[in-house]
């Protein structure tokens, strides 16, 4: 009888609770529409406006989607809110009153969702005015990548009074928004008057510039925007102010290694007594560590290295150089140099290859490569007819030719007696496999420039927007060798006639120089040559 009664209660318990559990009910149609505003206080474009409560009613129960990150006020305000929501109704108490005359436009962005699927509320946007009318100045534009052109989506676009110290470095935009998936902004309901305008890629929400890890856009002069109809464009661009610095320096008998921070796009060295002699150097792959290399001119002391990185930004060391130690082992008797053309060690008949070697070498061989298939010797190469050897003495390059009907797995075997080191004990090469390639061939890009311009470069880049290949100052071009697939041609304008393109100010004072995109991207094929590009900036 006991366990009788303890399971009926039991049981009636689990029932009351099962009644009383609330549950998505099954069936039906999946709800996709947004919430939709039925009405405000204060009315849209409503004039006099005087309440430290904003109340929005939906047509559906809603809730805050990171309301306080989302929504943009302008002008801004330091004045605080708090949200309530009560099923249909939002409301938004403001700390203290509204500034008087003035016109406000709340962007809610994704601020507002409702709570069965969470849709969000498109377009929802209110603007009132505190004083008798509606300011009605405007201005719009759009927002790129200066180097690539790409629009910027969800850039942050900033105005700031003219006459105001404040900046996009120093604190929040008087008016803000932001730019859609085509990189198009627009303000409107703005007072009229003169302002600076600024674009942010903004990876800490906090609508500052404050790390150059960021990128930014910016104009020189201030622009007056007024209720006539205006276009803007701004460029963003990733600053960079910070030199090289040289971390770490290793030296052994071959060769004395400088060790940067970063990449190095250009360098430079030579002995402090004679400057105007060149060291022998060469840059590491990952551009930071620089090899420097004594020979009859220079065996040692002290020297000057100029680094350059790939914002300009310069770094001079003076220090000293002793060959010493043991003989640095990067690679153990030779390797393939990585190259873009050469992908996962596929190579065409005709293609460069550069073999890199552990230390700087003497070649006493006629024939210091061979080309092999198992142990079958398809080919040897001459030196220095067809093998030659770099400034260094420790990259061999030549041109693959044609062997074993131009596909398939071959290797390359190096004369260990034929091919020296200069200093140490001699060197033993292992077996390079490499694989050729179905020749596709190459194409060919030419065309013309017209342009009042003196000074400019013109790249070509790849898909990623690395230069290929370049050419200085000519009304003509025509770039070789290339590899089929997808490029694109872009132009320096060196204005300034200083023999370089000068990228942006770190002040922010003075813009970066010219790019020039050609509009279309090229698509390069193989044994085909692509003519009539006519270049005009």
């Amino acid at each position: 009888m006991k366990f009788f009664n303890t399971f009926f209660a039991s049981a009636t318990i689990a029932a009351v609770t099962s009644c009383a559990s609330i549950s998505t009910p099954e069936g039906g149609e999946k709800d996709t529409a947004s919430p939709t505003l039925k009405n405000s206080n204060p009315k849209n474009q409503a004039l006099n406006v005087n309440t430290q409560t904003i109340t929005l009613e939906f047509d559906e129960e809603v809730q805050p989607n990171n309301l306080q990150r989302e929504l943009l006020i302008t002008p801004f305000t330091e004045n605080n809110y708090k949200v309530r929501t009560n099923r249909e109704r939002m409301e938004l108490t403001f700390d203290q009153p509204l500034e008087q005359n003035t016109t406000y436009t709340f962007n809610f962005r994704k601020g507002v969702q409702d709570i069965t699927e969470k849709n969000i509320a498109e377009n929802l946007q209110l603007t009132f005015s505190t004083g008798a009318f509606i300011d009605s100045s405007r201005v719009s534009g759009k927002v790129v990548d200066l180097l690539t052109q790409a629009p910027e989506k969800e850039a942050v676009v900033a105005l700031y009074p003219a006459g105001d110290t404040t900046d996009i470095r120093k604190s929040r935009p008087y008016y803000q928004t932001q730019t859609s998936a085509a990189g198009e902004f627009s303000f409107e309901n703005i007072k009229e008057g003169p302002y600076r305008i600024y674009a942010l890629i903004d990876k800490n929400n906090n609508a500052i510039y404050d790390s150059e890890s960021e990128k930014v856009a910016y104009l020189t002069q201030a622009v007056n925007i007024t209720p006539q109809p205006q276009e803007v464009a701004l460029q963003t661009v990733k600053l960079d102010t910070k030199k090289p610095i040289l971390q770490r320096r290793e030296n052994f008998t071959d060769r004395f290694v400088a060790n940067y921070n970063e990449g190095i796009s250009s360098f430079s060295g030579a002995p402090a007594q004679s400057p105007k002699d060149s060291l022998i150097y060469k840059i590491g792959t990952d551009g930071k560590a620089i090899d420097i290399f004594g020979g009859k001119v220079f065996s040692g002391g002290e020297v000057v290295l100029t680094a350059l990185d790939s914002a300009g930004n310069r770094t001079t060391d003076t220090l000293k150089i002793a060959f010493e130690g043991k003989r640095a082992q990067r690679i153990k008797g030779a390797q393939l140099k990585q190259t873009q053309a050469a992908t996962a060690g596929n190579y065409r008949v005709g293609q460069a290859i550069t073999i890199e070697l552990e230390t700087p070498v003497r070649i006493t061989s006629k024939e210091p490569v061979s080309i092999m298939a198992d142990s079958l010797v398809l080919r040897k190469l001459k030196y220095p007819e067809e093998v030659s050897l770099d400034r260094t003495a420790t990259e061999m390059t030549f041109t693959l030719p044609a062997v074993n009907g131009n596909k398939g797995q071959i290797s390359l075997a190096l004369d260990s007696l034929g091919i020296v080191p200069v200093q140490g004990t001699g060197l033993r090469f292992p077996r390079l496999p490499i694989t050729i390639a179905e020749n596709r061939g190459a194409g060919s890009v030419k065309g013309t420039v017209t342009t009042k311009e003196t000074s400019y470069t013109i790249e070509l880049l790849n898909d990623k927007y690395k230069p290929v290949q370049q050419i200085r100052n000519k009304s003509t071009f025509n770039f070789r060798n290339i590899e089929p697939g997808n490029y694109y041609l872009r132009v320096l304008v060196d204005e300034n006639k200083d023999g370089k393109w000068t990228a942006a100010d770190p002040e922010l004072k003075r813009a970066a120089e010219k790019v020039y995109l050609y509009p279309k991207p090229l698509d390069i094929r193989a044994n085909w040559e692509m003519e009539g590009v006519k270049l005009e900036f």
